[in-house]
């Protein structure tokens, strides 16, 4: 019987490592994907491509669907772990499911960088970080509403671009 790998985290991290092990060791283990995210694996460099209307969504996917059944991964996208018991080798997940586990790979990424001001919690501040961010941005631009970018780094130029394409 082969072991259960799980791997919280469904972003680029994920897709590579069950990339590698279906080259070195397909079929050792029973492999599961769990993350919060609601979508596939998806290169969130091109982000802004999708905000700018410039790719498709779907564009970006890293794997289509069948890739990761053809190697026998059970995803769970949408799906946030709430704690980690690592002496029953059991996650919980948000809806009370519980998944079992005999090795455990944390690939959760990071979160975007929040400024330490005041309002930086107010409704309408939103962060640029992942798909859920450039959905909101979209209606937002669908909408005309007046959106001011703070930060001039990378993805701050690439929002305000993506925007104004928009």
């Amino acid at each position: 019987m082969s072991e259960s790998l799980v791997i919280v985290g469904n972003g680029m991290a994920a897709a590579r490592l069950v990339d590698e092990l279906a080259k070195v060791a397909l079929g050792r283990y029973a492999i599961a994907v769990i993350g919060d995210e609601p979508r596939l694996a998806y290169n969130r460099v091109l982000l802004s491509s999708v905000l700018a209307g410039e790719t498709a969504s779907h564009e970006i996917e890293l794997r289509p669907a069948n890739w990761w059944r053809d190697r026998g991964v059970t995803l769970k996208y949408g799906s946030a772990v709430e704690e980690i018991d690592v002496g029953r080798r059991e996650l919980k997940i948000a809806n009370e499911e519980s998944v079992d586990f005999s090795r455990l790979v944390l690939a959760t990424g990071s979160s975007p960088l929040r400024l330490n001001v005041p309002g930086v919690d107010l409704a309408g501040v939103n962060t640029f970080r992942d798909s859920r961010d450039v959905d909101l941005l979209l209606t937002l631009a669908a909408a005309k509403k007046r959106v001011v970018v703070v930060g001039g780094g990378l993805l701050g130029l690439e929002a305000a671009y993506g925007l104004a394409k928009a």
